[in-house]
């Protein structure tokens, strides 16, 4: 591992350690400063939040900050030392569970789900229990992939039968919570029931579109495209329980699509340029196996040369960049239409700060989409190592998550009007 890794595996123990320390005190009736601490900024704001309280406040934030840029450090090394596909598919991969989080959320604002799971919904609980069903995905996935037992074909067929079970599981155990919550003895469920039975048969619904991911990536796609299905099938079947004027759809149209033209405006433009680095095998930003930042500065190699011609498009087509890019949009183009036209206001501390600061929402907004510009050009010139290619990708999916997640949360509430 890299020093820096190291350090961020430590700071992690750290943190947990101190965690598990300040609620076992107060478990044990302790009477101390940093159980005070603990319930004060981070688990009092979790369980208000599942009752509408605001849930950040300038503790929490700094230290969820600090906390996700160690998960991306040591996740990056994890990663690498698994093996798992450091490419631009494993974000493809992922990208489903940021809706999965975003949609489950909104199904918790609309108060659908009971009390035993509604506080797991929330701020930054949801987050955790997204983690929580990628690894099982992953793990599953890869207990099958490197089987010395199982030939190909019949990998295939296992990791496909795994994720139809998880996303099985999540339709169970979401569907139960949500009968079991006021809203759900009062409405009718048909449309959860719809697609949820859909998403269980997803692997044979999509077939060999799959084909193009490895079998790790198949079963976290599934899982999550499942998983995020289900949540659907709960807001159609709120949506269908309330009044047509409660119901907003030109938000929607709006903050979905200005980021998608954007995301397939990025792509048309970098993908010839990205595809004349695949040629000769370069990603842009990665450099080739072995050689370092150092080495590749003082070089002057037809590779080095290749990679600074075409580099500047060829990042704009990699998922990675576009992603992250078109989530900071979406979050600023939620939150305006949030703010300014429906009347929600700004929970978290430092977006709130900026929109005091300017006076208005489209402050703010120029914000994201100047942070958006940043986040392109700094995927323009950075060098990547070829062992730090898993931290580029998960630095783009912190960057996607923190953008977009937010904002489609934001959005989906609006649009039901809870």
């Amino acid at each position: 591992m890299y020093d820096y890794e190291r350090w961020a595996f430590n700071l992690i123990y750290l943190t947990l350690g101190i965690l598990i320390l300040g609620i076992s005190l107060g478990e044990i009736g302790i009477e101390n400063p940093l159980t005070d601490l603990i319930n004060q900024n981070f688990l009092n704001p979790i369980f208000n939040e599942s009752a509408g309280d605001v849930g950040y406040n300038t503790v929490n934030t700094m230290v969820y900050a600090l906390v996700l840029s160690m998960f991306v450090v040591a996740l990056s090394a994890w990663l690498r030392s698994l093996g798992i596909d450091g490419s631009d598919m494993t974000i493809i991969a992922l990208f489903p569970f940021v809706f999965w989080a975003a949609t489950g959320e909104v199904v918790e604002d609309a108060r659908m789900l009971n009390d035993v799971l509604a506080p797991y919904f929330v701020s930054p609980g949801i987050h955790f229990q997204t983690a929580f069903w990628v690894i099982l995905a992953g793990f599953f996935s890869y207990r099958i992939a490197h089987s010395t037992s199982i030939d190909e074909d019949d990998k295939i067929e296992r990791v496909n039968s795994a994720a139809s079970l998880l996303v099985l599981t999540q339709f169970l155990l979401y569907s139960w919570s949500i009968q079991e919550g006021t809203i759900g003895r009062e409405i009718g469920l048909l449309p959860l029931a719809f697609f949820g039975f859909i998403a269980v048969f997803l692997p044979h619904i999509l077939g060999n579109s799959l084909d193009n991911f490895t079998l790790i990536q198949r079963g976290v796609y599934i899982v999550g495209l499942g998983g995020t299905m289900v949540f659907l099938g709960a807001l159609l079947s709120y949506a269908a329980s309330v009044p047509v004027t409660q119901l907003y759809l030109w938000p929607l149209a709006i903050v979905l699509g200005f980021p998608a033209i954007l995301i397939w405006q990025m792509h048309k433009y970098g993908i010839e340029s990205a595809q004349s680095l695949r040629a000769s095998g370069i990603d842009a930003g990665i450099l080739p196996p072995g050689i370092t930042e150092e080495d590749y500065i003082i070089s002057d190699s037809e590779e080095k040369n290749l990679m600074e011609k075409f580099r500047a498009k060829a990042v704009m087509a990699s998922p990675v960049v576009f992603l992250a890019v078109a989530g900071q949009v979406l979050d600023g183009l939620a939150t305006y239409i949030g703010i300014e036209h429906f009347g929600y206001t700004e929970k978290h501390v430092l977006s709130a700060k900026l929109i005091d600061i300017f006076g208005n929402t489209a402050g703010f907004t120029l914000i994201k989409i100047f942070l958006a510009a940043v986040i392109c050009y700094f995927f323009t010139v950075a060098n990547f190592e070829h062992r730090q290619r898993h931290l580029r990708l998960l630095i783009g999916l912190c960057f996607l998550v923190v953008g977009m997640a937010p904002g489609l949360r934001d959005v989906g509430r609006l649009s039901l009007g809870v």
